[in-house]
Parts: structure tokens; C-alpha cells; sequence
């Protein structure tokens, strides 16, 4: 299938669970020192070359930001365009207030963490999985989501919500024991159509993603969490929670890939209006309703597919990491980064090292 055909008809792409490390404090820099920068972040889009092969890389997810942070994403790249599997690659981040620059290297040979050793294979089958996100529960358990449109209780090829956990002390710590629990089905979201891209808003008490269980368009769904004791029991349970269709969200086209930012979301619609393709799109929660999408413009949206945006923060920046299939990269779909920090305010929050 081809890469404009999963986008047009389904489109689907991927992204993350992560131990990366956070560096405290604020070293001394020696003002004259020397530093290549290698992908310098501006207000317009740049090509993570380093993560991108010939084939589509697709979705990432961030789940906390630090002067490196992991990334995960969905390629085709390993079965040569066949079907997709989630890797994980690192970024290192620095901003240099002498040249007043915002840099990103990607490291070449940082290994796989103990983790994605035993998530991906567990993950990772001969179908697809896409939209990873990483949610951090608060009595200690991380999660792991994805879609995937395999297994033999699926013939049709739908694509399901599936979670993996993890007690958090179970890694990097002297007596972890590297459990993994899964994969789940998150039954509450899923329906005999496709469901993707899952996201939890805490403060919302919700949780959005996306489906075409409606005449086969995409639109933006949510539930309420009435979690009770255990998140994984009520995901994986008989619950039957109320699915509501977030119709301020939710236009005439395809809406996908819902993504919280604070008290934004940003997602990607090929709605009328845009510049082509899917464009992507935010909208702000206040007042106990969502304002109307805005399109991000023409210096981030092109006239090709736009797809799967992540908004995080680094420092007082906010950046936006996404996909597009754009002239100029190296084929099919890039992961692309760029500052979105005169649209979208940096959500009240610990800062991070940088130079």
C-alpha cells in the first residue's frame, strides 16, 4: 500500500514510551568555546536528517524533555516498505544563549536502552503499529500506547488501541525487574472500525483519539476517565463509557492524530481552507470548551501532507515535531521540528539544562 493511500484513506503513523534522563543545574561555559551545530531550530520547519531514512518515518512521541530525550516513531524502513514497526532514536537538545541557538543533534550510535530491548519485540509484529504514546500514571506505573491492525480476533484489518505497562522503578534502578505487562486491548476505545492515536488529558479527565467509525472519516472521539483503582483494570475491563464526538474538533474532512499541549491540542485535518493534504491545527481548552481549530500557517503547513504533530517544551521554547512528506527530504514521510513559540504559550513547568 502506498504511503498516500494510508494517508488518504486512514493515514496512520506513530510514536513512544521513555526512560531518558534530565541533567540539573546550570554549568559554567567557557564563552569562547568551540560548537558544530548541526540542526539549528528556527520558526521554520527542519529536516531531522538523522532520523530519517529513504522510507516514511512517521509519529513520534516525547514523553518528558531533558538534554537528551528519546523518541519514538513508526518506519516502514525495516521491512523496505512493507509494514510499520515503532524504533526508538535519541535527541540531544542545547541551546547556546551566545549565538542565541536552539540545536539538535542526533546521536549515531547511542544504543538501545534495556527497555526498548524487551518493549519493541513485544510490540513489533508483521502488521502495523502506529501512534505511540507514553502516559506516566501517578501511582507508579508507566504506559505505553499504540494502534496496531494485527492478531487473529481481527480479520478485518482494523486498527485497535493496545497498551503495555510497567512498574517505573522496574528500570534503572539495582533490584528492578524489567516487567512488562501486555499487550492490552483499550476495549473502552476501540469499536469494529480503526482507532488511533490516544491521548490523556489529566486536568481534562479525558481520553481523546481518533476514528472512523462514522462514515468512514476521521474524527476526534473522547471518554471520560472514571479510571477507578487500577488505570490498566479499567482499560482492558467491561467498562462502557459514553464515546463522544468532539464536534468543535471534528470538521467536514478527516481529524486525526489528537496531541495535548497544556491546554492545547494540536492534531492534523485535511479539512477545506488548508494549504493541501492534511495541515495540522490547534485549538485551546478554556472555559470548559475548545476554541475553534486554527490552521498553524503556511510557514509550517505546505501543499503536501502534514501529519502527527507532538508539541513539547524545552527550556522556555515550545516545539513542535511532526511529519510531512514535503519536497526536500530524504522520501516519503520526515520527521521535521520548528518553533512554535510566538503561536502557542510554554505551559507553566520545570525547566531544563541548556547552554
Amino acid at each position: 500500500m502506498s504511503v498516500i493511500n494510508t494517508i488518504k484513506k486512514a493515514a496512520f503513523i506513530a510514536s513512544s514510551l521513555i526512560l531518558a534522563f534530565s541533567l540539573q543545574g546550570c554549568p559554567w561555559v567557557d564563552p569562547d568555546y568551540q560548537f558544530d551545530y548541526d540542526i539549528i531550530i528556527t520558526d521554520t520547519p527542519a529536516n531531522l536528517e538523522g532520523l530519517n531514512s529513504n522510507y516514511n518515518d512517521y509519529n513520534s512521541d516525547l514523553p518528558f524533555e531533558a538534554a537528551r530525550m528519546d523518541i519514538y516513531f513508526s518506519t516502514d524502513r525495516n521491512s523496505y516498505g512493507d509494514e510499520f514497526d515503532i524504533i526508538a532514536r535519541c535527541l540531544d537538545m542545547s541551546y547556546h544563549e551566545r549565538d542565541d541557538v536552539l540545536n539538535i543533534t542526533i546521536p549515531q550510535n547511542a544504543g538501545e536502552s534495556m527497555l526498548d530491548r524487551k518493549l519493541l519485540p513485544l510490540i513489533n509484529t508483521g502488521y502495523d503499529q502506529l501512534g505511540p504514546y507514553t502516559y506516566f500514571e501517578g501511582g507508579g506505573l508507566n504506559y505505553f500506547f499504540y494502534a496496531g491492525n494485527e492478531s487473529e480476533d481481527n480479520p478485518s484489518g482494523d486498527f485497535d488501541i493496545q497498551f503495555v505497562y510497567t512498574p517505573r522503578l522496574d528500570w534503572g534502578t539495582s533490584n528492578g525487574q524489567q516487567r512488562l505487562y501486555g499487550p492490552f486491548k483499550a476495549d473502552p476505545a476501540n469499536s469494529d472500525a480503526d482507532d488511533l492515536y490516544p491521548v490523556i488529558g489529566e486536568d481534562l479527565g479525558k481520553f481523546l483519539f481518533c476514528s472512523n467509525r462514522e462514515n468512514d472519516a476521521f474524527d476526534i472521539y473522547s471518554f471520560d476517565l472514571g479510571q477507578g483503582p487500577l488505570f490498566h483494570d479499567f482499560l482492558s475491563g467491561t467498562y462502557d463509557p459514553v464515546i463522544t464526538k468532539e464536534e468543535v474538533l471534528s470538521g467536514e474532512g478527516n481529524d486525526k492524530c489528537p496531541s495535548l499541549y497544556g491546554n492545547y491540542l494540536v492534531f492534523a485535518s485535511d479539512r477545506e481552507g488548508g494549504y493541501g493534504g492534511f495541515d495540522l491545527y490547534y485549538s485551546k481548552y478554556e472555559n470548559n470548551a475548545w476554541s475553534q481549530p486554527v490552521n498553524f500557517g503556511s510557514k509550517i503547513n505546505s501543499a503536501n501532507d502534514e501529519y502527527r504533530p507532538v508539541a513539547f517544551s524545552f527550556l522556555d521554547f515550545s516545539l513542535l515535531i511532526f511529519s510531512s512528506d514535503r519536497p526536500g527530504g530524504k522520501g516519503g514521510f520526515d520527521l521535521y521540528c520548528v518553533d512554535i513559540s510566538d503561536i502557542i504559550d510554554v505551559p507553566v513547568g520545570d525547566h531544563y539544562w541548556g547552554y
